[in-house]
This record gives structure tokens, sequence and C-alpha cells, in this order.
């Protein structure tokens, strides 16, 4: 991998929540994989969705790559350079930026917006590029009117409270943004403003992003690329017109099956999800998926299916991968 930002196969454990003396007892908790054997590969300038159903790992990954939770295995590079401590992740929060999925809650309600859009700088030791003026350039570069700075967070609408969280991600001019779900609780016209907003500014600064969501509206809109997670395993990515017009995983199929449709002739019912994802807790023997594919056979529950490179450009996890890219070929599924 060469990217701005690589996740090199990334494995994630926690200890499990447990009653009694085991909490009192260190070492005593079972422990619990968030994250498996995880790789994944952001570019300069690139735009990749991350989607998957709660419980899939994306606000985790999103974490252990901005040094706010420790993995257990594998590698993280930024711009070519591996992170391995605590000073590597201090630099890291200066070329990267993490925009929370409550911009509001992520905002202090006891500080007026501009006192807290020159925190990055004070916490960091940065000096304010536009002297006293800075805030009020940060939300004027967002589209917001530099008196917004004297408000605090609860007199924001949604649309403003997001604007900020994006003025304030962008306060040392990082490289990479990762946003999680970005567009949540938002009006669909508030969401299509935020959404150009993130794609002028990759076009003006050179921004990656990494965006998280449970909209594949928005994936699709934005993103170049989309990586599709399972219980904290990677099961498909590729470029996002490929993906959403052949998607080879049963998991990616039923995602998109599930996108709301106008059109009643483009609803799949047939492919909808069935049952809960599974508990990290519990994990499903060989592919964890077996438990609600509708294609499953006896060798997926005994048996981890291993990364299949369709392409060059596409992967997908699936132990009958090739039958599937088949059968994709006859007709388009969920577009």
């Amino acid at each position: 991998m060469s990217g701005l930002y690589d996740v090199d196969n990334v494995s994630l454990d926690l200890a499990a929540p447990s009653a009694g003396l085991q909490r009192l007892l260190p070492g005593s908790a079972p422990r619990m994989t968030i994250l498996s054997s995880l790789s994944l590969s952001i570019g300069h300038g690139e735009m990749l969705g991350l989607v998957g159903e709660s419980g899939s790992g994306k606000s985790t990954l999103a974490r252990a790559m901005m040094g706010l939770v420790d993995i257990t295995d594998g590698k993280l590079s930024f711009e070519g350079r591996p992170l391995k401590g605590r000073a590597d992740f201090v630099k890291v929060r200066q070329g990267a930026a993490l925009m929370f999925q409550d911009a509001v809650a992520s905002l202090s309600p006891r500080r007026k917006v501009a006192a807290q859009l020159i925190e990055p700088f004070q916490i960091n030791g940065v000096p304010l590029p536009d002297g006293n003026r800075a805030p009020a350039v940060m939300l004027e570069r967002v589209g917001l009117s530099s008196s917004l700075g004297q408000r605090y967070p609860h007199e924001l609408s949604g649309g403003q409270a997001r604007r900020v969280s994006v003025a304030r991600a962008l306060a040392l001019k990082p490289k990479l943004v990762i946003a999680d779900e970005p567009t949540a609780g938002l009006d669909v016209s508030v969401q299509a403003e935020i959404l150009n907003l993130m794609t002028g500014l990759r076009s003006d600064m050179g921004l990656s992003f990494l965006i998280i969501t449970h909209n594949l509206a928005v994936v699709r809109h934005v993103t170049d690329r989309v990586a599709v997670l399972y219980l904290g395993r990677m099961a498909e990515w590729g470029p996002t017109r490929e993906v959403f017009a052949r998607p080879y995983h049963p998991y990616t199929r039923s995602l998109i099956a599930a996108e709301p449709q106008a059109d009643p002739r483009k609803r799949r019912p047939d492919l909808a999800l069935k049952g809960e994802i599974p508990s990290v807790l519990a994990r499903p023997s060989g592919c964890e998926f077996h438990t609600r594919c509708p294609i499953a056979r006896p060798r997926c529950a005994v048996e981890e299916p291993e990364s299949n490179m369709i392409t060059p450009d596409r992967m997908v996890r699936c132990h009958f991968a090739e039958e599937t890219r088949i059968e994709t070929q006859g007709g388009n599924h969920g577009t």
C-alpha cells in the first residue's frame, strides 16, 4: 500500500464487558475482536466511503486511525511513516482531523463558537494564521457568517453546527478528514449542502476524505471508492460506480437492495438482510456472514474465506465470489 493513510492487516481486541469480580481482576475478562485483519488505503485527494451496519466496526476504525484506541496487531501509516506511539499520533492529528457524528455534542455548551474554533491552534501550539480574524476566516470558508462566532452551540441549526465542525476540522489545514456520519440527522436539502461543501473543499484544498456512513446515497453521490465492513472484517471494496453496479458479496448486494426505491420494479425483497448482526462476543465460525447469507453453503460455516482479487482494484471475501460475479453479469442488482 502507498496511499496517504494506510491500514495494513489491522486487528483490534478489547476486554469484553463483564460482571462481578472479573471487573476487579486485571486480565480476567474475556477479549472480543472488534477489527480483524483489516486493510485499506486512502489516496491523496480521494474520497473513500466506509459502509456497514451498526456494530461493523466503522467508528472504531476511525478512532484507531487517530490513535484514540490502540490496535492489537498490524500497521498504521500516514504519508508513508509508521505510527507506533503517542508521539507519532500527536503529529498525525495536525495532518488528519476527525469530524464526530454528533456535531453539537462535540462542542462545549459553555463556550462560544469562535473560542472553540481556535482550540486546535492552542492545543498544538500553532500561531493563529489570521490573528484575531482567524475564527471569522474559518467560518467564511465553510459558508457561514462571521457573526456566528459569538453564538453558543445550542443557538445553531443542525446544518450550521455541522459546518462549524467542518471549519474546526480544517483549522490546521489537514490532508485527511475522517467524517463520521457527516449528514446524520439533517434534512435532505441540508445534506446536499454539506456534501457539496465537502466536495468543494476537496477540490480547493486537495483534501482526502474517509466518509463513514449508513447512507448509501451519500456514498454513491460523492465517493471514488467504497469499502464494505461486516463484523470488523472487510467484505468488499472497489470503485464506487463498479461496486454499486455489480456488487459481488451477498452482504453488499443486500445493503444496496435495502436502499429506498421509488420505483417498485427496482426493489429487491429477495435480497433483504434477515436477522441482526451477530455479537463480537459470539462470532460465527467460518465466514461470519453465513448465518444471514442467502447463498450460504456448508463450507461457509467451517472455512474462513480469503480475500479474492476479482480485478486489480476489486476485492471480495467470499468463497463463491466467482459464481456471484458470473451471476451479476446478467443483471443489475439494486440500481
